[in-house]
């Protein structure tokens, strides 16, 4: 039997062969996957006000200024529900709220 000649015709299809395999090759992020300007963080807690704006607040970018937070309670019998929106913006413009945040992410 004689041994298999690699040449490269066969280098060049084993290449563009292993290039299709799912997870090797990864495209552009599209529109939709970068991460945007701005936005708005929401979490609702049955524990309490910090653990849902620290929960809202570890969902935002890192370098992301808080512009605005707001706290709401929603009491229902002997239940409470604890629910924290937090506005945040990447533009380094961005006014920061001066009321106090919770919590920082190395809390």
């Amino acid at each position: 039997m004689r041994p298999i000649a690699v040449g490269p015709r066969l280098l060049a299809l084993c290449a563009a062969t292993a290039l299709l395999q799912p997870g090797l090759v990864q495209a552009e992020p599209t529109a939709a996957q970068k991460t945007p300007a701005s936005g708005t963080s929401n979490d609702s807690s049955a524990i309490s006000e910090v653990d849902s704006c620290n929960q809202a607040q570890s969902r935002i970018p890192q370098n992301a200024t808080v512009t605005a937070m707001r706290v709401s309670t929603a009491i229902k019998g002997e239940y409470g529900t604890f629910t924290c929106r937090v506005k945040w913006s990447l533009s380094p413009s961005a006014r920061p709220t001066y009321r106090p945040i919770l919590f920082s992410r190395s809390a």
